[in-house]
């Protein structure tokens, strides 16, 4: 983990490094951060992992292309019958609405920015809603990311998250 001279570098000079990732290093870094780690070769078997795993909850999905692409809702919606997904707001439900949904279920489900090799992740969030369902109210939280939002290290996390993930991210909405 950065230290505090390291993660104020790392905001003030983002850097793009495209050193090789080693896996390994990242989830005993995230271990070490308490984080459980699990890590699958395919989407497919993460999303047949998160379907065995979550069943009979309440479940929140944060706004996330990688939870999208992966079809999470419908893969959840076999085995859980109380899904709120930021995606799929009620009729006429406003976005806050929807946000303040997905705070306090059993379980949320959200994606990162980036995560450094080095344990750290970074998100850039635009109203706050996922960095806060992730922080507080839910029982369980899963952070479900491929290995392209991983970087070698902080400086090239933030580096990501503010020249990849951001601007991408505002072509959503």
């Amino acid at each position: 983990m950065a230290n505090t001279e390291t993660t104020i570098n790392a905001v003030i000079n983002p850097q793009l490094n495209d050193t090789p990732i080693d896996i390994e290093k990242t989830i005993k870094a995230l271990e070490r951060n308490k984080f459980v780690v699990n890590y699958f070769e395919t989407g497919v078997e993460a999303v047949n992992y998160l379907q065995s795993r979550i069943q009979d909850k309440s479940v929140a999905i944060g706004d996330s292309r990688t939870l999208m692409e992966l079809k999470v809702h419908d893969a959840l919606s076999e085995v859980n019958k109380d899904i709120t997904d930021i995606q799929r707001p009620l009729p006429g439900e406003s976005f806050r609405d929807t946000a303040l949904r997905t705070m306090g279920r059993e379980v949320f489900l959200t994606s990162v920015n980036a995560l450094a090799q080095t344990g750290e992740m970074v998100n850039i969030d635009g109203t706050g809603n996922r960095v806060a369902a992730s922080l507080f109210g839910s029982q369980e939280v899963f952070f479900v990311l491929g290995r392209n939002k991983i970087t070698p290290d902080l400086a090239s996390a933030i580096y990501r998250a503010r020249n990849v993930a951001a601007p991408l991210n505002s072509k959503k909405k």
